[in-house]
């Protein structure tokens, strides 16, 4: 079963996704100017259900590297996605991803000696690895009506029919 979803990246970068038709680089991205996206479910493809939520991603994307901002269309395979939603979010995968492999003691002392961002991408990859070996394939977030989130740890099997939905001058909104 596929879904439409929608990424938003800067316009150079999309022309490449298009024609490869698979995306160069997943999530955990540090960009020029000391700006990073937080992958908080460890290092995918992170897609959205709205394209107006992927508009906001593109032009932080296309802010970083003067470029313009492009909103890529494609359908994505939720076969072998986990769930997640407001009786289970966030929170509950990863508390239950790291107590799997983590006792307290070890976990509060991690957290003291990590910096914030180490943190996070630790107890993301963490996520991602407690899900693969549940036989996940990456997870859908429902947030709201509105918005789902997808994670595709498995991209290349995962995302089909990339195409550019529209693009931005960012001169022209500013």
């Amino acid at each position: 079963m596929r879904q439409i979803v929608y990424r938003g990246v800067e316009y150079g970068e999309a022309l490449r996704v298009v024609r490869a038709q698979r995306y160069e680089r997943e999530e955990r991205r540090h960009f020029v100017n000391g700006a990073s996206a937080k992958a908080v479910f460890g290092a995918g493809v992170y897609l959205v259900s709205n394209p107006e939520v992927a508009t906001q991603y593109a032009i932080c994307h296309a802010e970083t590297v003067w470029d313009r901002a492009a909103i890529l269309r494609q359908e994505v395979d939720v076969v072998g996605l986990f769930c997640l939603d407001e009786r289970y979010g966030e929170n509950e995968l990863r508390t239950d991803a790291l107590r799997t492999k983590h006792s307290a003691e070890s976990l509060e002392h991690r957290s003291h000696v990590m910096g914030y961002q180490e943190w996070l991408e630790w107890t993301g990859d963490e996520v991602r690895t407690y899900l693969l070996a549940a036989g996940y394939r990456g997870l859908q977030y429902r947030i709201s009506s509105e918005l789902t989130y997808y994670v595709c740890y498995q991209p290349e099997v995962q995302i089909y029919e990339i195409s550019i939905l529209s693009v931005l001058d960012l001169r022209e909104i500013t």
